[in-house]
């Protein structure tokens, strides 16, 4: 059902419209600041839980702080706001992360076995590799959102990670070149990857998957 949209009376004079672009300037530059200091806050976080046990809980904690933002519901106190949820969702989102970073370092120790073979070994093993990693890649796309709609246990969440990239292909697809495009983008400006290398993917992928996880939910 599409919202109803309430009617904006006309401008009638150039304070109107200047007021009006300022309030588009200053939300710019709200979503950037927040977009930075969840870059910040993410950082932090991985290292306030020792890297392995601080990845999840800081992805799953920037993630709700920045789905607000979109909805127009921006936190006030980011901050506080973040260790509250990086607190709360410390042990779930660990327990449901788990696979994620197995398959991870499994990954990166596959790359390190594909440097050093050659021939058809070599073709396989990059083949896999490829497939296995946009796998991947699109499950942590979908787990942020995931975990802050839903309440189900890890097994449940898993379940739904390796089914749904497959049967929202489209969504799927629109995941990995919005990535790429990001990825392109922070290849050619380091800065901005220094900035928002993190905060930024989280935001984009989040809303797109939250898209598709509001047309799962209204079926």
């Amino acid at each position: 059902m599409a919202r109803a949209r309430t009617a904006r009376r006309p401008e009638a004079d150039t304070d109107g419209v200047g007021l009006g672009w300022s309030a588009r300037i200053m939300g710019v530059l709200r979503w950037a600041e927040h977009l930075v200091l969840a870059q910040v806050l993410i950082v932090v976080g991985t290292l306030a839980g020792g890297v392995v046990l601080g990845w999840h809980p800081s992805i799953d904690a920037a993630g709700r702080l920045l789905a607000r933002l979109p909805a127009g519901t921006a936190p006030t106190a980011v901050g506080r706001d973040f260790w509250r949820a990086w607190r709360t969702g410390f042990r779930r989102a660990n327990l449901v992360g788990a696979p994620l970073t197995v398959v991870a370092v499994l990954l990166v120790l596959d790359l390190a076995v594909v440097r050093v073979v050659n021939g058809p070994v070599r073709a396989a093993l990059t083949a896999g590799l490829v497939v296995v990693g946009l796998c991947t890649v699109l499950a942590a796309a979908y787990l942020a959102p995931v975990l802050r709609r839903y309440d189900d246990g890890p097994v449940r969440v898993w379940r739904f990670l390796l089914l749904v990239p497959a049967s929202t292909l489209p969504t799927s697809l629109a995941l990995l070149v919005t990535l790429g495009v990001l990825a392109t983008l922070f290849w050619f400006v380091p800065v901005l990857g220094a900035l928002v290398g993190l905060s930024l993917p989280l935001l984009a992928t989040g809303w797109i998957a939250d898209l598709q996880l509001d047309r799962i939910d209204a079926r």
